[in-house]
């Protein structure tokens, strides 16, 4: 392991943020920063998903009845959805990490 994993893994402990060890190393590879990335993580971090369009396909059908509706409505229909505003907001990761944007 490198002084810099070291370093994080020591970061992360301190923080009680060890379960998620390799979600921290991706977003502390992605803002650049170990100290901000421990201390904005539990507020960034979104989950683990193949794609953002999944999250984001998965985030509108727990929050909006009319997008829910018109999916469960049209069996094997999955809108369109714009992902440039969402990677306005969002980040995902090689990982397979999303993370929002602080």
């Amino acid at each position: 392991m490198s002084r810099t994993a070291d370093y994080l893994t020591e970061l992360a402990e301190d923080a009680g943020i060890v379960a998620e060890l390799e979600a921290l190393t991706a977003y502390a590879a992605y803002v650049g920063n170990a100290e901000y990335a421990v201390q904005t993580f539990e507020d960034a971090y979104a989950g683990e998903w193949e794609s953002l369009e999944d999250f984001a396909h998965d985030q509108l059908m727990e929050m909006d009845e009319e997008y829910r509706a018109a999916v469960e409505g049209c069996r094997g229909w999955r809108p369109r959805i714009d992902m440039i505003a969402w990677q306005c907001d969002y980040a995902h990761t090689s990982g397979g990490y999303v993370f929002r944007s602080i």
